[in-house]
């Protein structure tokens, strides 16, 4: 199963076309299928007008944006975040308001294509059809996230500190909402922290992830068939028909309890506490250690967390598991204060491998050593 990165994706993607100059301006679009002669349309364009011009600005902040949204989701409008960009220029992908339908007297829904168009041969190429909600608030026209219109028929189960949200006619698995209360459990004694409350929407596959997040097309919809995600505001998205996401849920907590921990420790600390995929920890631990037994590699060249390195299968990343051990091994010799202070990385990593005995020089014989010894698990 796979982690849904599609923000990164977004800052690299370069569509297959002809070259063209580079194009800075900005500039925005209407379908003739919006009505442009009602009032209120007219004030809802001008806000979105508003927002598209100025939303590369700032993350945090937007004159055009429901200020509730960023409370609730700190980054509210970071899916379309610098989108227009590409090769060609920071406005390549122009806005284009398609669709603007009521959903009350007071909402109305948007929805936003950014589209490339090639000067010279017209050629077209679509980016996303993103969905944005226009509320009437306090006599001014916001606009807020999409999601709660996208899942205004699921089901709502608070169970403990989660709080599921799941479509209609999907059947919640108690099972695993039992299993994730007792991890969640786990999670809280071994960090010694409470609870976190956490909203949960379990999809029944990627694509559903990215519909309740606004989007009507995407590329990256299509990429995998399982994956999911956690995301600012103590939110978990499964893409994996599941109630259970122990690896995510681990990065809500880090997020919570540890300032500035490289990616390669905060996937080493969800992958060592909740396994990833549908597999625990040793199952990797098994599979990264045969792996490990044949393999030529020099792991201090493999820090990266988001390289697609795999150990002999498409389940056991190497960087995911290269942080696991790294993790282990401290919380083994070093005990649990040391490993927390390790998940404080800040900006150089290797200074604080080298604190718990590892350098560039000595890290793949060290953890191999460590895959030799029976695991040292979190919870026992």
């Amino acid at each position: 199963m796979k982690r849904l990165i599609y923000i990164i994706l977004f800052f690299t993607f370069t569509p297959c076309i002809a070259q063209v100059s580079t194009i800075k301006e900005y500039s925005f679009s209407i379908s003739p299928s919006v009505d442009k002669r009602d009032t209120d349309n007219q004030k809802v364009i001008s806000v979105l007008n508003g927002f598209l011009n100025t939303k590369n600005n700032s993350l945090s902040e937007n004159a055009y944006w429901l200020n509730s949204d960023f409370d609730r989701y700190v980054y509210p409008y970071a899916d379309i975040y610098k989108i227009e960009s590409s090769r060609h220029g920071a406005n390549y992908f122009k806005p284009s308001l398609m669709e603007l339908v009521p959903i009350s007297d007071d909402e109305k829904l948007l929805k936003v294509a950014f589209i490339g168009v090639d000067p010279n041969t017209s050629e077209t190429v679509i980016r996303c059809i993103y969905n944005i909600v226009a509320v009437k608030y306090g006599g001014e026209w916001k606009l807020k996230r999409a999601t709660d219109h996208q899942t205004k028929d699921w089901h709502t189960k608070k169970v403990n500190s989660i709080t599921y949200r799941y479509p209609k006619g999907k059947n919640i698995n108690q099972k695993e909402v039992d299993l994730q209360a007792a991890d969640i459990e786990a999670i809280g004694d071994f960090f010694e922290t409470s609870p976190i409350p956490i909203t949960y929407y379990s999809c029944y596959s990627p694509k559903q992830v990215f519909e309740v997040k606004g989007f009507d097309y995407l590329p990256n919809m299509f990429f995998s068939k399982t994956g999911g995600m956690a995301d600012k505001g103590n939110i978990i998205y499964s893409g994996n028909n599941s109630e259970y996401y122990t690896h995510e849920i681990v990065h809500i907590y880090i997020e919570d309890l540890f300032k500035h921990t490289h990616g390669l420790l905060n996937e080493g600390m969800a992958t060592y506490i909740g396994g990833s995929g549908t597999y625990n920890y040793e199952w990797h631990r098994q599979q990264f250690a045969a792996y490990m037994d044949t393999a030529s590699i020099d792991l201090s060249e493999h820090t990266n967390p988001y390289e697609k390195l795999y150990a002999a299968n498409d389940e056991t990343l190497v960087p995911y598991m290269l942080g696991a051990l790294i993790c282990e091994r401290t919380y083994r010799i070093y005990g649990k204060e040391k490993l927390f202070d390790l998940m404080n990385t800040g900006t150089d990593l290797w200074a604080k491998l080298n604190r718990v005995g590892l350098t560039q020089q000595n890290l793949t014989k060290e953890i191999i050593e460590e895959l030799r010894l029976a695991p040292t698990l979190y919870n026992k």
